[in-house]
């Protein structure tokens, strides 16, 4: 049979892009001023220089104003063709309750940023006005809260098929956009054209992989067409039918040798292919369409392993895999802004990777990303949870509604399923836990409460589900995201828990040994943001304090000050009348190093129990104190070293319960390690008080290994002077793991001064330390530095080598030398008060 190569051939199709020459006012206002769509109202504003940018102190004050508003944009465009069967305008983002019309004849009502829309026209012209006048979202909420009454939604912002984080969040400002933040563009074509086409792995065997493709179609003539299929270096198919020829599944059987397997990273090779249809009448070509995906086959395994326990876990391809990162968030509050500078994504992916991750949750209150997240995604292979745009309120469950969320979700999961890197679609994000929990049911009526559970069932057990399972079955739904709620202990056993006992209900850091499900997929603790990125948005010197109003501003949680203070206080020796705002950012950035490493640490450490974990979350949407482990100018907190360090392959970990220590030895890589590993208990100076060896170790691939349970006598008399060094030394290259484990909290600990010295050659810095120095921090007084470590120990007369991407200035302190400065410190306010109390005694 004939091998055919992906080609480009000429259609009668003809898409012409009108991105270029709007203009946009506000709704009572005579001025026009040029708009740079894809956009949103905020960004046009600020380009035309009307605002100020909401993220620079208090700029955002100003901005809740504008949600009131009401906007129209304008294009004046050319055509020239009038020969085609078929003129729509396509709007593939409108953000989200518009009036558009085309030569002052409406043509669409739009309510859904979500949706595509695609609307035939019959007044085109040579000479053509299309306007887009766009309502007040918050207005809208506000007067469908008003006609539901006493029926009142928690929160109204549902109402709206739009962004949540939009209306503000407990690490984002409130900033109610609207505007045209995708491509608009008018589609001519003859015939019909190519809908969708997606090519999946059904099953797979020993030596062969069954692979179906499904065209979708949109034909508007009777008639004999032709849908030809080529998939690059296999066998061209052609597939000939009569109409209606709209939709077409093919079944294909192909060996292993000619068909590689799509693998997560860690697990093998991301192989991608390329296939091309074409829709050919008359032997001409009417209309093509290119994909490019990989082939995998994706399940989630939930079966019975206790009397009140089940699995959760993900299988790829056969083999299961542990799945460890965070949860992704919009990168900007102004999403096309990220799309225009899309490096935003490529560094987000290259964060992921160097920090040892698998894979994302991504979040249900943003928007369905650009395809190149996705891209990169399969690119990389980072495993996507994907949340539907759903969030922490109840939502309607009116017929309009629910044909509206159907509607969203066939364009978004036609658009998304080519990606083997989506491996789960989950229904909402902390929607069945608020309605339980959060006091939402109080003060109603039963019959209320009825109305919205049945809303509720109707949305995400049916509506929702019923159209995955006619277009992505192959992918499993999860309703919702946590399914089981941390209160209820007998049920920890099933599914997946968000934990914010430690942080929301301030429990101590050591509670994560504790709270450990079959898939944690939330926890977190905030940190500051880099000081040199923080005054980028807050640069006045008196305003880098908690009182300042322009500070508060960028902490969104309701408690985010008190909390970060309580932490600070419980395990810091943090003084605010001793420590500059360097050594605040440093101390709770310490804080969350130190949460994320006993979080991860436990959980890895309980496989095969638990086959999970996303902290949250790895990114911002603006200059903000918040629970990222990388900030939003792309800065790496403590955390993110944290999570490079404790999700590395194999790492050794030390998990302690009060006078128990115990050590595992892990490994999530589909590769088996063998080595020798050394246990030693010292002094801060590096003797010895007792060791272990264990020679010959082995650990197999997506395995957890205990080494040591180890009772330390006298525990609350030494642990202050004790810490465990842990090495593996590995027999494959590359793969030496070198880890410190501290008992206790930092306040607790008694170091010693560890006289650092380093010589720097090149990029590269390489330190030592005469006694055991912690959380040596690098910084620069004008920028951040990305390193390949921060935030690290030094081990007693061992090397160490940090490498900087980029050759800068630096400086670096440990955390007994900010000790030493605050006692100092210290000491000289309380001379200069006695000082100043015997003047005046004297006087």
């Amino acid at each position: 049979m004939l091998i055919l190569l992906i080609i480009t051939v000429t259609t009668g199709r003809l898409i012409t892009n009108l991105n270029k020459g709007w203009n946009f006012r506000r709704s009572d206002n005579s001025t026009w001023y040029p708009a740079n769509v894809p956009s949103t109202v905020h960004m046009d504003l600020m380009d035309n220089k009307l605002i100020d940018d909401p993220y620079f102190e208090d700029n955002l004050l100003s901005m809740y104003e504008l949600e009131l508003e009401e906007w129209e944009y304008k294009l004046e465009f050319t055509n020239k063709e009038f020969d085609y069967d078929i003129n729509e305008l396509v709007f593939e983002g409108i953000d989200t309750h518009a009036d558009v019309y085309l030569n002052d004849i409406q043509i669409l009502k739009a309510n859904n940023q979500h949706r595509t829309w695609r609307v035939m026209i019959q007044n085109l012209q040579a000479q053509n006005t299309l306007r887009i006048y766009f309502h007040s979202a918050a207005k809208h909420d506000l007067m469908k809260q008003l006609q539901d009454s006493p029926l009142n939604l928690p929160y109204n912002y549902t109402y709206s098929r739009k962004a949540a984080y939009h209306y503000g969040w407990d690490w984002g400002p409130r900033i109610v956009t609207c505007g045209i933040w995708k491509d608009v563009y008018l589609d001519q074509y003859d015939y019909g054209r190519i809908v969708s086409m997606h090519a999946k792995a059904l099953k797979i065997y020993e030596k062969s992989v069954v692979i179906e493709i499904n065209i979708e179609t949109f034909l508007i003539n009777v008639g004999t067409y032709t849908i030809e299929v080529q998939f690059k270096g296999l066998d061209e198919i052609t597939i000939n039918n009569q109409y209606p020829l709209n939709v077409v599944n093919t079944k294909f059987l192909y060996n292993m040798t000619d068909i590689q397997l799509w693998w997560p990273i860690g697990q093998g090779e991301q192989k991608l292919y390329q296939l091309q249809a074409y829709l050919i009448k008359n032997e001409s070509y009417v209309d093509y369409l290119k994909i490019t995906t990989g082939f995998r086959v994706a399940q989630w395994i939930q079966e019975k392993d206790g009397d009140n326990t089940q699995t959760f876990k993900f299988r790829i391809n056969g083999r299961d895999v542990y799945l460890k990162g965070a949860n992704y968030i919009p990168p900007e509050m102004f999403l096309p802004r990220a799309l225009k500078n899309s490096t935003i994504y490529e560094r987000i992916f290259q964060d992921s990777i160097d920090a040892g991750y698998n894979g994302l949750r991504f979040w249900g209150g943003g928007q369905f990303e650009y395809d190149i997240f996705y891209e990169l995604a399969d690119k990389y292979g980072i495993i996507i949870w994907h949340d539907l745009m759903f969030a922490c309120a109840m939502y309607p469950g009116t017929d309009d509604f629910i044909a509206n969320v159907q509607a969203e979700i066939k364009d978004n999961v036609k658009r998304l399923r080519i990606h083997p890197s989506i491996v789960l679609w989950n229904g909402n994000n902390e929607v069945e836990i608020g309605w339980r929990e959060w006091g939402w049911k109080a003060k109603r009526k039963e019959s209320e409460i009825q109305m919205l559970q049945i809303w509720y069932n109707t949305l995400f057990l049916q509506a929702i589900p019923n159209v995955l399972n006619e277009i992505h079955p192959e992918i499993y739904y999860w309703p919702t995201s946590p399914s089981t709620s941390v209160n209820d202990v007998e049920r920890l056993g099933f599914g997946d828990i968000h934990y914010w006992g430690v942080w929301a209900a301030k429990h101590q850091i050591e509670n994560y040994t504790k709270f450990i499900g079959r898939f944690n997929s939330e926890y977190g603790m905030q940190a500051m943001i880099d000081v040199n990125n923080f005054k980028k948005a807050v640069p006045k010197q008196y305003d880098l304090n908690f009182d300042s109003p322009v500070f508060q501003i960028h902490e969104r949680h309701v408690r985010g000050i008190p909390l970060i203070k309580e932490y600070l206080k419980n395990y810091t020796n943090y003084n605010s009348y001793s420590h500059s705002f360097l050594q605040l950012t440093y101390f709770s950035q310490i804080i969350q190093h130190l949460a994320l490493q006993t979080a991860i640490t436990s959980l890895r450490s309980a496989k095969p129990y638990n086959m999970g974990t996303f902290y949250w979350q790895i990114n911002d949407v603006w200059p903000v104190i918040s629970w990222a482990s990388v900030d939003y100018y792309g800065c790496w907190k403590g955390g993110h070293y944290a999570a490079k360090k404790f999700h590395s392959d194999p790492a050794l970990s030390a998990i302690q319960n009060e006078d128990q220590i115990q050590v595992y030895l892990i490994n999530d890589n589909a590769i088996n390690y063998s080595g020798n590993v050394t246990l030693e208990l010292r002094q801060y100076n590096g003797f010895i008080v007792k060791s272990w060896e264990y020679k010959f170790q082995e650990i197999s691939q997506n395995a957890s290994k205990r080494l040591l349970n180890y009772y330390i006598q006298n525990y609350n008399q030494t642990y202050r002077s004790l810490y465990l060094q842990m090495n593996f030394y590995c027999d494959q290259k590359n793969c030496d793991y070198r880890g410190v484990y501290n008992f206790g909290r930092p306040k607790e600990w008694q170091l010693q001064k560890p006289d650092i010295s380093y010589t720097l050659k090149g990029n590269t810095i390489t330190f030592i330390s005469k006694s055991l120095a912690k959380y040596v921090y690098i910084y620069s007084n004008s920028e951040c530095i990305n390193l390949s470590d921060n935030f690290f120990d030094l081990s007693p007369d061992v090397p160490y080598m940090v490498i900087m991407k980029e050759s800068k200035k630096f400086s670096f302190f440990s955390y007994y030398d900010i000790l030493v400065t605050a006692i100092n410190n210290e000491l000289l306010l309380l001379n200069e008060g006695m000082a100043a109390l015997i003047l005046y005694m004297i006087l």
